[in-house]
């Protein structure tokens, strides 16, 4: 799946939203007939509300942890 910049001038595919569509959402190995075409603040909108489900881990520790020999930490 992919995110690619709309060519033509079609209206965005969310219920209510009158803009012009500014990106598509492909999916692999579908026609143009199946993309999801989607205006900026529409995506912006799918971005906020997909980050609040997925959240990025933070990376692993590649170091280790310093071991103290006595003194201040």
């Amino acid at each position: 799946m992919k995110i690619v910049e709309q060519e033509n001038k079609v209206r965005c595919d969310v219920a209510g939203c009158k803009n012009l569509a500014e990106y598509s959402i492909v999916g692999e190995g579908g026609n143009k007939s199946q993309y999801i075409n989607v205006c900026k603040d529409c995506l912006q909108e799918i971005h906020r509300e997909c980050s609040k489900i997925f959240v990025p881990k933070s990376p692993t520790n590649i170091f280790n942890k310093p071991i103290y020999k006595g003194g201040f930490r």
